[in-house]
């Protein structure tokens, strides 16, 4: 049975579910719960050993937040709070495995937070700009 957790870091706050397996029980089948939050965010092992219980982190990205693809770090932000984008604008780079990737505004509006600055480690899901 999957256990509900609220765990601070670096002053982020994340829910997490833990599920426990004991020796022998396969892995969550797709369509679970478990299955559906490790879509949403990052997994990340609870333990070292290999039959470790893993839980599942959750970055609470709400209505009109650009969120991160991918975990990396930012390398330039590129919009500023109370200015106005357009669907396609160009947000902010992040840089994982040596490879730059962009974060392009998907809705137009004006941005309301800037949550990273540069050389800010992030994790995929994790909420980096509020566009209203």
């Amino acid at each position: 049975m999957p256990r509900q957790f609220k765990v601070t870091v670096n002053g982020r706050e994340y829910d997490v579910t833990v599920l426990e397996l004991t020796a022998g029980q396969a892995a969550q089948s797709p369509g679970s719960a478990a299955t559906a939050v490790a879509a949403a965010g990052s997994a990340t092992s609870a333990a070292p050993a290999a039959a470790a219980p893993q839980q599942r982190v959750t970055a609470a990205a709400g209505a009109g937040d650009e969120v991160a693809g991918m975990g990396g770090v930012v390398v330039e932000v590129d919009v500023k709070v109370g200015q106005t984008v357009a669907v396609g604008d160009r947000l902010l780079v992040l840089e994982a495995m040596k490879m730059k990737t962009p974060l392009m505004a998907s809705r137009a509006g004006q941005v309301t937070r800037v949550l990273v600055a540069p050389g800010d480690p992030v994790e995929g899901g994790q909420a980096l700009v509020t566009i209203a």
